[in-house]
């Protein structure tokens, strides 16, 4: 029961009646805040207070950073068979994974038929993007946004992009939020090379979706010269900024191209001077942006240095990593607690955790089929972050079929409005 007690200055603080005892206001925040979002979810059934209190922007934001609220890693493993054809795995693991043990894995969702399924980037405060194009039409992309602990899904409208089908062409998608005007936003980045023998800049055309306003702008910003943008291992947004690894400035030191989501302008910056480096992947370690490179020295063995940038130009090599100890060579996937490193066999497409510390080696329990397949791992954290605001059905399964409708080509009607999963 709801009930409201003056304190020594006569103004009236809520409380509930729990029994015969008063829980004040703080004393249910902080209950709230240490349930799974599945909970919140029904406990927002329990009254109107409760409920403002769940949906409200502060209590989102304090529920996504508490110590509870831990980071779990999250796989997404896409197969392909000509008997089967396409099918997603999105894979849960505990937040405390045990040394040699395989880890327990909890399927959030199965996209079955997934015919149209082409790629999944993220998260950003628990939001996910996720992209299909169907076959031999790739230029005809769709998007679409998720929340996989709130089960919300929302597909977004289609672009407008001044066509080249002559010219070779590269695109790129980032998803980021805007912190001055609380808005999820969508980059897209095409770029049309045309003929790779003249000395002439590309063709880039530049659009951004707002989630608040549900649609898509045009931008003629001007894009920096080296538009060549690597893909980075997960998100590598942080703080309304954007980042890709975009090159060499010379043969020592890497170039890193950026997008404010608040101005939506692109910027450079420099990177770590690591000379005759062979190869680099732009991350996040923790709550900094981080390169990861194959030793100069020892490009050969596979042993990978992890730079962290403290301030921007400030670069600090904080760890080493050989790979895992096995038969064959390693791709490194994704950090796992700062320290550790997810690898990617080449020749049984297994994963495996490694902990350079130990050298223990941990079987994830994933393999792809050696035909076709891949892997996304992601550092993921449940949020309550609502991708269409007012909206009322968040956690209820009445959007299965759309979500297989929107990536499946052989079953397309009418493309659904909007959807929950």
């Amino acid at each position: 029961m709801l009930v409201e007690k003056g304190d020594k200055l006569g103004s009236k603080r809520p409380t509930i009646m729990v029994g015969r005892r008063h829980l004040t206001e703080d004393l249910l925040v902080d209950v709230l805040l240490r349930l799974p979002v599945e909970t919140l979810l029904r406990c927002k059934c329990v009254c109107k207070h409760w409920y403002a209190l769940i949906k409200s922007p502060s209590f989102i934001e304090k529920h996504f950073h508490h110590k509870n609220n831990r980071a779990r890693l999250l796989i997404c493993n896409l197969t392909m068979s000509l008997d089967e054809g396409k099918s997603v795995d999105f894979s849960l693991l505990p937040d405390k994974i045990v040394p040699g043990v395989h880890p327990e894995q909890k399927i959030l969702h199965q996209f079955g038929e997934a015919t149209d399924f082409t790629s999944v980037a993220g998260p950003v405060d628990g939001l996910f993007l996720l992209e299909k194009a169907e076959f031999l039409a790739e230029d005809d992309s769709r998007l679409a946004l998720w929340n996989p602990a709130t089960r919300e899904f929302w597909p977004l409208p289609p672009v407008s992009f001044e066509l080249h089908p002559l010219e070779e062409h590269d695109y790129k998608f980032a998803l980021g939020f805007d912190p001055s005007t609380r808005d999820y936003k969508v980059l897209w980045v095409r770029i049309f090379w045309g003929d790779w023998g003249m000395d002439v800049s590309p063709n880039c055309f530049i659009s951004v979706y707002s989630l608040r306003n549900n649609s898509w702008k045009n931008l003629k910003s001007e894009f920096p010269y080296c538009c060549s943008l690597h893909e980075p291992i997960g998100s590598t947004y942080l703080n309304g900024v954007y980042y890709w690894l975009s090159g060499r400035l010379d043969n020592k030191s890497w170039r890193i191209c950026s997008f404010d989501m608040g101005s939506e302008q692109f910027g450079e910056m420099q990177g770590p001077v690591i000379p005759n480096a062979q190869w680099g992947k732009l991350m996040l370690r923790g709550e900094s942006l981080a390169i990861i490179v194959i030793d100069p020295g020892k490009p050969m063995a596979c042993i990978y240095d992890v730079w962290v940038m403290k301030q921007e130009g400030s670069w600090t090599k904080v760890l080493t990593t050989v790979q895992p100890l096995l038969k064959v060579a390693c791709w490194p996937r994704s950090l796992w607690e700062d320290d550790k490193m997810i690898f990617e066999s080449f020749e049984t497409s297994q994963l495996v955790l490694y902990d350079p510390t130990t050298r223990q080696v941990t079987d994830l329990g994933f393999q792809l089929e050696l035909i076709a397949g891949r892997y996304w791992v992601f550092n993921y954290k449940e949020s309550l972050v609502p991708i269409r605001r007012g909206n009322d059905n968040q956690g209820k399964d009445n959007a299965v079929e759309q979500i297989d409708h929107f990536f499946n080509s052989l079953q397309r009607t009418s493309r659904p409005v909007g959807c929950y999963l």
